[in-house]
């Protein structure tokens, strides 16, 4: 007769250490995955730091690069419309001397311009005359986009969202660890305290069961 009422208080225990073995298992899994989601969360960090020194670097050397061509187009201008203020000397002048002088001077401002001609790109010179500084630098910082990394924002929503998963990972394991908690305390009680035995088991359970749901919804969140 006691091997028969030792019985079904044997299968609780065992039923007790099945689940301690569960919230084991599972509270080494919600751990792994808040490692992954920090490691995941540490490299996105990183990635926006590289992300906003080169952002910054583009921009520098992207800047310096324009204002170059812009001198370089400045110059142009200059030496451009004082040739032809020379030309319109020249054909005001009547003595031999002044016209010889004015012709040196002449094809010295036309061969400045010419070889400030090269320091930039005609296709940002506008119809007017002017030079589209803006364009210029809108379309060398797209340029750079395209073949670098610099979207800072988005490594940052990135490792905030990793940061959150991590979070509720391990909040997780906290919750785990109060099932398991109440699972010790279940085994640990007499059969004859059936109420606190079962309320212990029960709440292990719900615990349990939240923490699964809980992982779960980190996962696919």
């Amino acid at each position: 007769m006691a091997s028969e009422s030792n019985e079904p208080e044997d299968r609780f225990k065992i039923a007790m250490g099945v689940l301690i073995a569960v919230v084991a298992l599972v509270t080494a899994l919600a751990a792994w995955r808040a490692s992954g989601a920090a490691r995941i969360a540490g490299f996105e960090d990183y990635y926006a730091l590289t992300a906003t020194l080169r952002e910054r670097e583009t921009r520098a050397v992207t800047t310096a690069k324009a204002y170059e061509h812009y001198a370089g187009f400045t110059n142009y201008a200059v030496n451009n419309e004082f040739a032809g203020l020379l030309e319109q000397d020249h054909a005001a002048t009547t003595t031999d001397a002044q016209k010889i002088i004015l012709e040196y001077q002449i094809a010295e401002s036309e061969k400045l311009a010419a070889t400030n001609r090269n320091f930039f790109s005609a296709r940002y010179v506008k119809r007017s005359g002017e030079y589209d500084l803006t364009r210029e630098l809108a379309e060398e910082y797209a340029d750079a986009e395209r073949r670098f990394d610099l979207d800072t924002d988005t490594h940052l929503e990135r490792s905030n969202k990793q940061d959150l998963k991590t979070f509720a990972f391990v909040q997780t394991v906290i919750l785990l660890s109060v099932a398991l908690l109440f699972f010790t305390f279940a085994s640990a009680f007499h059969a004859d305290r059936r109420i606190l035995r079962w309320s212990a088991a029960l709440g292990g359970t719900v615990c349990l069961i939240i923490s699964i749901a809980a992982i779960v919804m980190t996962e696919i969140s």
